[in-house]
């Protein structure tokens, strides 16, 4: 059976059709089968003979204090389960989805995954195999809207990316107002048949909120509802996490939060997180980001995967390592 995404205001859409405004598959995969829920395991049963307590009250206390915990424990190995087996959404740079390409048993892994890759006019480099979703991404709302003025996108591109962030290429009026560029881009976006996907990067607190503190970003983030902003016109949010990714309670905790206040606002977004092999210049291993994932992959529906260069866009990084992120799926895919 053909398996569709329901894109907000625009229906159900696959990817080998022409595109036209009610047009774009996104995966092949509902989101419904995303969502972090799981079948009760059926050797799981509660003996309700196994509850019992001396008398009276105590017994009725008991009861319902044991049937609490056991409900609990239920619940934590249906998520656990349920994050363990859904297979995850990977997004990538064409740099990073080459090399990807280039380990033929990693390449072999990401067979029919569907992965997001950010690209040119072509993604020719790219393994078939893969059935990858080619997308476009801008820094600015004009860039957006001057692509698709001139239809300087390529025709297989099935999605455009506002990634806006404190930096030279998003323009200050947009780091100070993004919730109002983001209705906008959306909105061009969706009329081309196209799937929006939305990056705010947290740095953008240091502009919206100058007198915060700057020790903890993430939480002025959550405050400012930058999550629920990004995810409300989008089809594929990205919650901009990596540089959180050496400390996995606060990554995990970010990412639960985002995750959670973006689907408040749009339940049906895609949510992914950001991992990286080099954040901001920081020195991180495949353990790391391992633990990252495993932290956040009940919550999440995958995640983008940062392989950057020494770069205008990542100025910190030292280092291409795109071994790291090859490590990191090989072990995935082991488990």
């Amino acid at each position: 059976m053909d398996r569709f995404l329901d894109c907000p205001r625009r229906g159900a859409c696959r990817l080998d059709e022409p595109r036209r405004p009610v047009a774009c598959d996104l995966s092949g995969e509902p989101l419904a089968e995303f969502a972090t829920t799981a079948k009760a395991d059926p050797d799981w049963e509660v003996d309700p003979a196994a509850i019992r307590c001396s008398t009276g009250l105590i017994s009725n206390l008991c009861g319902v204090f044991g049937l609490a915990v056991i409900f609990m424990l239920d619940v934590s190995l249906q998520r656990a389960d349920a994050g363990e087996s859904k297979p995850l959404r990977w997004l990538f740079a064409t740099r990073g989805a080459i090399a990807m390409a280039s380990d033929a048993d990693i390449s072999g892994l990401l067979d029919g995954a569907q992965p997001f890759v950010i690209g040119g006019r072509s993604l020719s480099d790219i393994p078939a195999g893969w059935q990858a979703v080619p997308l476009s991404s801008f820094k600015s709302f004009d860039e957006i809207r001057n692509a698709l003025e001139t239809n300087a996108l390529g025709s297989d591109v099935r999605g455009v990316m506002y990634d806006y962030e404190k930096w030279r290429f998003t323009p200050a009026e947009e780091q100070q107002n993004p919730a109002r560029y983001l209705k906008q881009a959306a909105d061009l976006v969706h009329a081309r048949g196209l799937l929006f996907f939305t990056a705010p990067a947290v740095d953008l607190v240091t502009v919206l909120a100058p007198d915060g503190d700057r020790k903890h970003q993430d939480e002025t983030y959550l405050r400012l509802g930058l999550a629920a902003d990004a995810a409300r016109y989008a089809d594929v949010f990205d919650i901009q996490s990596q540089r959180f990714e050496r400390d996995t309670e606060v990554y995990a905790m970010f990412v639960r939060a985002a995750a959670a206040q973006a689907r408040q606002a749009n339940p049906k977004v895609m949510v992914l997180a950001g991992v990286s092999t080099e954040p901001s210049g920081q020195h991180v291993t495949a353990d790391d980001i391992l633990r990252a994932i495993e932290a956040t992959r009940d919550v999440v529906d995958g995640y983008w995967f940062n392989i950057p260069g020494p770069s205008a866009y990542s100025p910190a990084v030292i280092e291409f390592r795109p071994d790291i992120a090859v490590d990191v799926l090989r072990r995935i895919a082991a488990q």
